[in-house]
């Protein structure tokens, strides 16, 4: 497996870059890419053409997640103004305004049959769930305190939850925080399982295996550098990669399940094979920290083979073949 360094894109917004997500190909619709970042905007991108088809405004501060329902139509951004936008992806019209209280929306995520949308929720210890007909919220998962089993209240216990990630069936969600926890829910009983333990820093990013067959395996990206892999449902830590010499700002999964892609502080991407246990390749495309990286979707001429983006406070985007 490797990386092929394709295209970048300089200066892709006015500021730093923070999220990127894919849009899958419909028919005749190709691959897109969102992006979001410091300067408030969302900005859809063709990468084969490398062209800006949109610059979607209505944020009035940094914009911290994107994410694109499976359908493809429409897609979410959240901000630090508290607000999740949901739009139509290839018109920008608003759907939908979503307001949280100060502080409560931080990394989104649809689940994998986008019946629900999911934020990291904050100071708020808990994951919030919109539904996305009526786009009412329908559920607050609220993180219990440690050592207790009444969630989280005002004595100093909080978990400042950053980053949310649904397992392929839909059942399980998990959300990491910034003591270095990770909370695992039950989505169908909105019931907290139990604590992932092993970082000791923010875990900024969270991603699980794309194979049903592997739906309960996690993957992890901390401040403290490392990247944990547990088996959610079992309770286990399974494996730990160590090799940045800086904070794990993102971390996702290649399509095939086989390797994983990370981006860090040490303004490097690496890609690991999970096999091997091991960074097989080292990117240095960027010049800043890099705060995401995101597989696409598998090539229709060969499944194994999509690209990677990444996405940097140096305002680019970088394009690579992974195969």
């Amino acid at each position: 497996m490797k990386l092929a360094p394709l295209d970048s894109i300089q200066n892709a917004h006015e500021d730093s870059l923070w999220t990127a997500a894919w849009v899958r190909s419909d028919g005749d619709k190709p691959v897109l890419l969102l992006t979001g970042g410091l300067d408030e905007t969302v900005r859809l991108w063709d990468p084969t053409k490398l062209t800006c088809l949109h610059t979607n405004t209505g944020h009035c501060l940094g914009v911290v997640s994107v994410t694109a329902h499976p359908n493809r139509r429409i897609a979410a951004s959240a901000s630090l103004d508290s607000f999740i936008r949901v739009f139509e992806v290839d018109t920008n019209n608003t759907i939908a305004t979503l307001e949280a209280p100060p502080s409560e929306v931080w990394q989104l995520q649809f689940c994998p049959d986008g019946s629900t949308l999911a934020a990291a929720g904050g100071g708020s210890s808990s994951v919030k769930l919109w539904d996305t007909t009526q786009w009412q919220l329908v559920a607050t998962l609220s993180i219990p305190r440690q050592g207790g089993s009444q969630p989280s209240d005002k004595s100093g216990s909080k978990k400042f939850v950053l980053s949310v990630a649904w397992n392929t069936d839909g059942r399980l969600l998990a959300c990491g925080s910034v003591d270095g926890t990770i909370s695992v829910f039950d989505v169908a009983r909105a019931k907290f399982l139990h604590f992932l333990e092993g970082h000791c820093m923010p875990v900024r990013s969270l991603v699980f295996s794309p194979s049903l067959h592997d739906s309960r395996i996690l993957f992890s990206g901390s401040d403290d550098g490392h990247v944990h892999v547990y088996d959610a449902e079992g309770k286990t830590l399974l494996t730990s990669l160590s090799g940045h010499a800086s904070w794990v700002l993102s971390v996702d999964v290649s399509p095939d399940g086989a390797a994983v892609a990370t981006g860090s502080s040490d303004k490097t991407v690496k890609l690991w094979d999970l096999k091997m246990r091991a960074a097989t390749q080292t990117l240095t495309n960027h010049t800043d920290q890099v705060w995401s990286v995101a597989f696409g979707p598998p090539s229709r001429i060969d499944v194994r083979s999509c690209m990677l983006a990444s996405v940097s406070d140096d305002k680019s985007i970088s394009f690579y073949q992974y195969s």
